[in-house]
């Protein structure tokens, strides 16, 4: 293992081969920083830390990442030469789990690098604090408030396009919409930049920010400075969405998004098949009503528009997967698109066409 007293950038932790750590909860929908570095990262994830599903393999239970192993312990990993353990799970708490520990003890004693996603910051436990400083490691705690300035608007001055990822509820797709729209822009020739903005996208890119850690004040802009950072040199930015307008304990950071990031166009995204908000298992009101609500609260200054639906279809057949799409575009008027299911072109085709008519309108409305 790597004993490297100098500290890593967060560009060149990313880079290096992990460890996922999802003890007791691997999973699509209960650990989804896991799941995203696999989907997105995979080649560099050598296994992943889940003493209840050891001996399974990725494949086995997202339904892809292929033959990464799945162990009980760090060091039942360590043969594969990682470099890093990636805490694979958020928490609604601010505490660390009694039962992590050993394993993050054991992961730093075996000199490996840290990528903290919880809110607990790891160096305050004794234990934790005195072993990083015995073995050098880097920890990105991924939650740590960089210097931040209060929104300013400034990205109504870009020439940028910007789209933003909101939804429904949170863990339903919009980190991922927001990638499959980034990377298949890019991979036909509309240079585009991705905002970050929580732990999964700033992971899997290397940059950006968790905005829900953030003081209140703030967190608009420090989305402004992400998307300020995102379109250097680009034509489109795509914003990654957090939480929910109608979620009772995330809405503010949703709120803070839509303002900070002040986006022409909307991609809304849903679960098919999804009543309630999960944890505080509230109900989820008629997606025509939250899309409204979504495109009434962007801002004056720029008013933005649902250009499509992006859905999580996962464990719908294709036959039923056909039938609810054909039932959510007649009850909206709006296109919908899994971007996992059918890749993102045609969301990519859906949003220029979007960004043709938003431009000759506006180009109307100043004759």
């Amino acid at each position: 293992m790597e004993e490297d007293v100098a500290q890593l950038s967060h560009a060149e932790l990313v880079e290096k081969k992990f460890v996922l750590f999802a003890e007791e909860c691997f999973g699509l929908f209960t650990s989804k920083i896991a799941a995203s570095l696999v989907r997105y990262n995979g080649d560099r994830c050598v296994a992943v830390i889940d003493s209840l599903q050891a001996g399974r393999t990725v494949q086995d239970v997202l339904g892809y990442g292929g033959p990464i192993p799945i162990v009980s312990r760090v060091e039942d990993a360590l043969h594969l030469r990682p470099e890093v353990m990636i805490i694979g799970k958020g928490l609604h708490s601010a505490d660390l789990p009694e039962s992590w520990k050993p394993h993050i003890l054991s992961a730093v004693q075996n000199g490996l690098h840290l990528v903290n996603s919880i809110h607990y910051r790891l160096a305050g436990d004794p234990d934790i604090a005195r072993a990083i400083r015995d073995k050098g490691v880097t920890v990105w705690e991924t939650k740590d408030t960089p210097p931040v300035q209060l929104n300013k608007a400034r990205v109504l001055d870009l020439d940028t396009w910007v789209i933003h990822t909101c939804g429904s509820d949170s863990n339903i797709g919009k980190k991922t919409a927001a990638l499959q729209i980034w990377q298949e822009a890019n991979r036909v020739g509309i240079s585009t930049g991705f905002a970050a903005t929580g732990q999964s996208g700033m992971l899997i890119s290397g940059h950006g920010i968790a905005v829900d850690g953030v003081p209140g004040d703030f967190m608009a802009g420090a989305v402004e400075k992400v998307v300020m950072d995102a379109a250097a040199g680009n034509e489109w930015v795509v914003v990654e969405g957090q939480g929910s307008l109608n979620h009772i304990g995330f809405s503010s950071v949703a709120l803070a998004i839509l303002h900070g990031a002040l986006p022409h166009a909307l991609v809304f995204c849903h679960r098919l098949g999804a009543e309630r908000t999960k944890v505080w298992e509230t109900p989820i009101r008629p997606l025509p009503e939250l899309i409204r609500l979504n495109e009434e609260l962007s801002v004056f200054e720029r008013p933005a528009k649902v250009a499509a639906i992006s859905v999580n279809s996962f464990g719908f057949s294709e036959e039923d997967y056909r039938r609810e799409v054909e039932k959510l575009e007649a009850d909206t008027g709006l296109p919908v698109v899994d971007p996992v299911r059918e890749g993102g072109a045609r969301l990519v085709e859906i949003l220029r066409a979007h960004q043709r008519e938003t431009l000759d309108r506006l180009s109307d409305l100043q004759r």
